[in-house]
């Protein structure tokens, strides 16, 4: 199992927040061999900067701690933020907002990272994984792990995105189909990403929001032969749902700026033995 990140406690609780928008449900069409439910919350694209243009974050820093608020109330099985925390990938200011309210997160909850293309650039370099890693810890760009005989998979979508980091894609490719060999019999297998897949369509053109048709099919030839059941993402900035083959893509809105009709918010997660519930929710 590998070793969560920012696992620093607040003892502070907040009043539950009654704003409950954009409920979106997951069918599931095989059992889960568990006897007690999992909750993950999936937060995505806090983007520090992103409201002012890098000249400052008081929105973002509203919004974030209104969330972490959130998580600490739900108590879930753990986080995970599916990339673009800050809008300046080299912002020291940004990097260190976004690292102290994520440690306000309670001790017992923890977090997992999968990076977007602001925290690495569209194509990041040596220099770039090296300064990632220097502010974020080294290993943080994927995660693999178990939990109540589940499997959750977390990748560099970065790489897989861009067509200057073939080698380091491969690599991660490589990883991955480990990772889904070894977690194959598992009761599910759920995958975490900051670029989706795809949007509404499995054939819909490649677009800034989305991997290529080329990508996809070779993903999902891989995952639909070790039984991935789910795919979260983020990136989008709105929320999206779509499936292929029986996996389901389900893209969620920024807890930061939003750019569609969706407030800012998060996602719960819940795996019961009847399947996987998902439910966005607003924090405003």
């Amino acid at each position: 199992m590998k070793t969560p990140i920012f696992m620093t406690s607040s003892k502070q609780h907040f009043r539950l927040l009654v704003s409950f928008v954009g409920m979106l449900i997951l069918s599931c069409t095989h059992s889960f061999a568990q006897s007690d439910s999992t909750v993950i919350v999936q937060i995505t694209d806090t983007q520090f900067g992103f409201f002012e243009n890098n000249t400052g974050f008081e929105k973002e820093t509203e919004l974030y701690t209104k969330a972490v608020r959130r998580i600490n109330e739900l108590k879930p099985d753990f986080v995970v933020i599916t990339g673009d925390f800050v809008n300046d990938s080299k912002n020291i200011l940004q990097i260190g907002e976004f690292k102290r309210i994520t440690s306000l997160i309670h001790q017992n909850v923890p977090v997992y990272l999968s990076p977007g293309n602001h925290d690495l650039g569209q194509s990041p370099t040596k220099n770039d994984f090296n300064f990632y890693f220097s502010n974020y810890g080294r290993g943080t760009d994927r995660f693999s792990f178990k939990h109540k005989n589940l499997a959750f998979i977390g990748l560099n979508s970065v790489i897989v995105k861009s067509n200057k980091n073939k080698k380091e894609e491969k690599k991660q490719f490589r990883w991955l189909r480990n990772q889904l060999r070894k977690a194959k019999k598992s009761g599910s297998i759920v995958l975490f990403t900051h670029y989706p897949f795809f949007l509404y369509d499995f054939n819909e053109k490649e677009t800034y929001s989305n991997q290529s048709v080329e990508v996809r099919d070779r993903y999902f030839q891989l995952f639909e032969r070790y039984g991935v059941y789910a795919i979260f993402a983020g990136h989008l900035h709105n929320n999206a749902e779509a499936s292929h083959n029986g996996i389901s893509m389900i893209t969620t809105n920024a807890v930061g700026k939003p750019l569609g009709n969706a407030e800012p918010g998060m996602r719960i997660i819940t795996i019961t033995s009847e399947g996987i519930k998902s439910r966005y929710i607003s924090i405003e």
